[in-house]
């Protein structure tokens, strides 16, 4: 049988030291187009293989199957133990072929479809285990294929060399993971003692992207989570990474208000989320192929269009804009330098190596000074409000002052104004805006009074939570104003089946509402409850689109108060009955407590 062609490129002498040595210099490839070539065929063609001068192999998105050959030579009179590490996670398919003995080769499999457990050697990248024996001088065959961009970056390791690699990685992805991590929980925490919505999109960019994309795309899902299956190491992260960029999407757009300050690229951004769910799917049913190479041009047109997106913010004032726009170029940034390193463009280091994560761990930072910002312009503004509301009740007091005894009539007109004023202002800061019930604030201040009243006269107090049933299909189908109108119509049949003005119905959040019923018993209780489930049950709910029909499910606690009870301890009675509601069926009334 044909041997290599003199043309080879020069051996790689294997040193009995304790390092890592590039192999790109030292590399010839052949292209095989149908991917059919048999060792034998690719032995016999030995001089059609095309030197490499680079430190990595590029090829890009090719069709092909790719045979690399380096040659590996052992001076000594000792067999050495090396590595051969394949750094990159995108290839599809590989095949070592090494020299067992004179023009004999066998053949070790590795790749993404090559499920983990059944690799040659466990790790992050993969690797293949090489003896070279001494005194000998032999070709070493490749054989690289994938539905992916494809670069081909080869090292040989001793196993102190590899060892170092490793732990170098391993290092940074822990410090990045426990970041990621930490960061997730801090905003839960945020989420749930705030009730921003803006919290969560954070959380899902956070968990998405950073978590279960980056954990996908590291090759770590083996390790973390036990996934065997290659569909996690290909399909999934096309479905990953249009998920991930929805959600930034959507986070961009409710962080910036782009919806009532950029309307036409509002309208772009929902059309590339769309662009994005439908890849997402596409990527369940279509070949890899495709569907990697619709979600990397997504991905790409995402970026530049949440970019725009930012800058726009920015000139318009938006003081969150400039965190956004610096997370967004960071990650951007990185994804760059990964990119080029990939195409062996700048070198591979630590910090190429984990570009992309370092821009994304550092995106997740900014988008969360992104979120603080906001929230501190938000309280600055209402503090302006009323240092606003103030300044005007202390110039009216001044005119009242100065008046004398002959315009007494119009300081008495002045002060009922100026009361009617503060009424309307305090009114309105204990109001919910869209159903004009009251809202959380005037609930906690009514609930803490009624209890205290309640404990000194020995009367029951009796709390009802109230959930809208499937609610969140009504905004996801028509839309949130088509939500917003239904709210509002409950909150109006809610309110007109209690016993106004004795009772307190107020909005406690998104879709749930708060009755309390002072000196009302568990009787009592389950009868107005049960009045405010029929009255939402009874007749179809009127919108703008017609007519939809909603229930309610409602939890109910009623007790005497104790020195031990608070109002916090009724509403998480109340909010225990509501759940026993909602995991019994839904529209329904359930009552906890004594009375």
């Amino acid at each position: 049988m044909a041997t290599a062609g003199a043309a080879a490129t020069e051996p790689v002498a294997v040193p009995e030291t304790d390092s890592t040595v590039p192999l790109g210099p030292h590399l010839e490839y052949l292209k095989d187009p149908e991917r059919r070539m048999t060792l034998d065929d690719v032995r016999l063609r030995g001089e059609e293989f095309s030197p490499n001068d680079s430190k990595v192999i590029n090829i890009g998105y090719n069709h092909a199957g790719h045979w690399v050959r380096f040659r590996l030579k052992n001076s000594g009179t000792a067999t050495l133990s090396r590595y051969l590490e394949f750094r990159s996670l995108f290839a599809d398919q590989l095949i070592l072929y090494h020299p067992s003995q004179p023009n004999q080769y066998q053949n070790i499999r590795s790749g993404r479809m090559v499920p983990p457990p059944q690799r040659p050697h466990l790790s992050r990248n993969f690797v293949f285990p090489l003896t070279v024996p001494p005194g000998t001088n032999d070709f070493y065959y490749l054989y690289v294929e994938s539905a992916d961009t494809l670069t081909i970056p080869l090292y040989l390791h001793t196993d102190k060399g590899l060892q170092r690699t490793e732990l170098a990685s391993r290092s940074w992805l822990a410090f990045y993971q426990g970041l990621i991590a930490t960061m997730t929980l801090f905003s839960l925490f945020l989420l749930v003692t705030l009730r921003d919505r803006l919290y969560g999109y954070y959380i899902g960019v956070i968990v998405l992207h950073q978590g279960l994309f980056f954990t996908l795309f590291n090759g770590l899902g083996y390790q973390y989570f036990g996934l065997e299956d290659p569909w996690w190491t290909r399909e999934a992260m096309s479905v990953f990474v249009s998920l991930s960029m929805w959600m930034i999407m959507q986070f961009g757009r409710v962080l910036l208000a782009t919806r009532q300050e950029q309307p036409r690229l509002d309208r772009v951004i929902v059309l590339t989320q769309y662009a994005a769910l439908a890849i997402a799917v596409l990527s369940l049913f279509v070949d890899y192929s495709l569907s990697i190479r619709l979600a990397n041009p997504h991905g790409a047109m995402t970026a530049t269009v949440m970019w725009v997106v930012g800058w726009n913010s920015l000139r318009k004032g938006n003081p969150a804009a400039r965190y956004f726009l610096i997370a967004w170029s960071t990650l951007i940034v990185g994804g760059l330098a990964y990119s080029l390193k990939a195409w062996g463009l700048v070198p591979s280091n630590l910090f190429t190596e984990h570009s992309w994560q370092i821009g994304a761990a550092i995106e997740a930072i900014f988008l969360s000074l992104a979120i603080a910002d906001r929230i501190n312009t938000e309280s600055r503004q209402r503090i302006r409000h009323q240092q606003e509301a103030q300044l005007a009740q202390a110039r009216a007091l001044e005119i009242q002052r100065k008046a004398n005894d002959m315009l007494e009539q119009r300081v008495k007109e002045r002060t009922e104004e100026l009361r009617e004023a503060n009424r309307k202002l305090q009114q309105l800061s204990d109001t919910d805006q869209l159903t004009s019930l009251s809202n959380r604030r005037s609930l906690d201040r009514f609930l803490n009074h009624t209890i205290a009243r309640a404990r000194i006269d020995r009367k029951p107090v009796a709390v009802l939570m109230i959930d809208v049933d499937h609610f969140k299909p009504v905004n996801d189908t028509h839309g949130h104003q088509v939500g917003d109108d239904s709210l509002r119509e409950i909150a109006g049949r809610i309110q007109n089946s209690s016993r106004w003005p004795a009772d307190m119905v107020a909005r406690y959040g998104g879709e749930e509402f708060c009755v309390v019923l002072p000196n009302t018993d568990r009787e009592s209780a389950m009868a107005v409850a049960q009045r405010m489930r029929e009255s939402v049950a009874s007749e179809p709910i009127t919108t703008r689109i017609g007519l939809l029909k909603l229930t309610v499910s409602l939890g109910v606690y009623a007790a005497v108060p104790t020195e031990n009870d608070s109002a916090d301890s009724f509403l998480e009675q109340a909010d225990r009955a509501l759940y026993q509601s909602k995991k019994e069926g839904r529209n329904r009334v359930t009552l906890i407590g004594t009375t």
